[in-house]
Parts: C-alpha cells; structure tokens; sequence
C-alpha cells in the first residue's frame, strides 16, 4: 500500500499563527500534516539560517513543533533530522500580508519554502494581502492552495527545480477573479525608516513603518493582486543574473590576461 503524501508546514509569522493553521487544516485530508515553525514571529528574515545558536525545538501538540530559529532553520531540522521520511510538499504560510515583489528577497515566508527546494521538495509559498488590523480571509487563501494540490498536472513540473510563490487577496473566496501568472513588481515604502528617541533620549530608527504603493507594472503581481487575482509567480534559488553575465563575459574577454601572464 503506497504511503500518504506528507506535507510539511512552515511559516515566519509563528507557530500560534492562525494562517498557519488555516493551511494545515485544508491538506489535513490529502495526507499526513507535520508542523515545524518558529516559536514566535519571525518575519523578514529571509533565508537566515542559525549557525552561531544551537536549535531548540519542542513539541507542543501531536505533530506540531516550535523552534527556536528562522523558517529556513524550521525546514532544514524537519527534513534532516525530525521526519523519517521525505516530505512530499513543503508548504509556507499562510502568511499575514503579502509578499510582492522585492518582498520576495526579505520574506521568511518565502525563504521557508525556498529551503524546501533547495532539498528538492516540491514548495509553495502563500500569503494573503491584508494587513493585521484587518479581517483576513486565510480561508481563501487555504482553498487556492488545496485546488492546486488536487491538480499535480499543474504544479508538477514546475516545482522540480523552482517554487511558487502565491498571493491572495484579501477576500471571500467567491469574490476573487481568477489566477494570474505574473512578473515580480515593484513596491514603494514611503517614509520606509522613522526615526524616532526612546524614553532615555537615544536616537532609534524603524524599518517598514510607511504607507504602500506600487509601480504600474502591467502583468506585475503589485498589479494584478490589486485588481482582484490571486497571483503565482514563479521563483528559483538562484541571484544570478543569465543574460548580464554573457555581457560581462564577452566584455572582459582578454582585457586583463597580460595582468596574470606568469603567474
């Protein structure tokens, strides 16, 4: 008899994260459901991983893990050393506010996911666009994943090599107008970094503490999220630049070889 699909979950908005939840209750029927996630909050960590601190992890419901690390930490010490086998799906989110754009870079949503890949496991990263004094509709988001989930024939080759990175808007589910596939956009922080003084008159400074806008980038995920679409773009572990480093390549071609002649 072949054995369930199992699904690993993470997120960077803490193990108690209600979107944590949402997602973990959505696939709960399609396999086995094992949570590893941080102890608490740990957005915008990006890919940083603990190799000063030692981890940490306690198990505080039946399959559910709290560690004292990033998402990425949660992910490697699940697959190398707490599951007995490997995980079908890594799975990220759902994450409180969206993760557009050069949010890609700095989110802990995306890089949990993005560790899934680097093992080779197929990973979804979701996010749903709202903000924390909203009503979020994690159970929107929740059902785009499980319709993904139930089309393999879709994410199948995608997610050999590259993740998914799916954002929600904020809505009841029969309210959003469809799936996109989009570029990453280009989002505007304003007054990105206050400044303020402490009550013993050191200067401090806050990062993220602006209004949001967006570059009017047709087909962009800023765009199209803002129209009503959940988007999907999809991204791999990878900063290198292809094409400028064919430019480069032909550009430097025998600039520098007398330099290095005799050694």
């Amino acid at each position: 008899m072949p054995q369930k699909p199992l699904f690993l979950i993470s997120n960077d908005d803490g193990v108690h994260a209600p979107g944590l939840r949402a997602l973990a209750a959505a696939v709960k029927d399609l396999g086995d459901v094992v949570i590893v996630a941080p102890h608490v909050e740990r957005s915008a960590t990006s890919h940083a991983i603990s190799i000063h601190l030692p981890l940490r992890m306690e198990q505080i419901e039946p399959n559910i893990y709290a560690v004292e690390g990033t998402p990425a930490d949660c992910v490697m010490l699940a697959i190398r050393k707490l599951l007995h086998r490997k995980p079908t799906w890594v799975l990220s989110g759902i994450n409180r506010g969206a993760n557009l754009g050069v949010d890609t870079i700095y989110s802990g949503t995306v890089a949990a996911a993005m560790e899934g890949t680097l093992h080779n496991i197929p990973s979804i990263a979701v996010s749903t666009y709202g903000k924390a004094q909203d009503h979020l509709h994690y159970e929107s988001a929740a059902k785009v994943v499980r319709m993904l989930l139930e089309r393999p024939e879709v994410l199948g080759d995608v997610t050999r090599t590259s993740l998914v990175n799916v954002n929600v808007p904020n809505l009841p589910f029969e309210k959003l107008k469809g799936i996109a596939v989009t570029s990453l956009g280009r989002r505007i922080y304003e007054d990105e970094m206050q400044e303020g003084t402490d009550p013993r008159g050191r200067a401090y400074y806050w990062i993220g503490a602006g209004g949001e806008m967006f570059e009017d980038i047709p087909n962009s995920d800023c765009v199209m999220i803002d129209q009503g679409f959940v988007t999907m773009s999809v991204l791999r572990p990878s900063f290198l630049d292809e094409q400028g480093n064919a430019l480069f390549e032909t550009k430097l071609a025998g600039v520098f070889d007398q330099a290095f002649k005799g050694s």
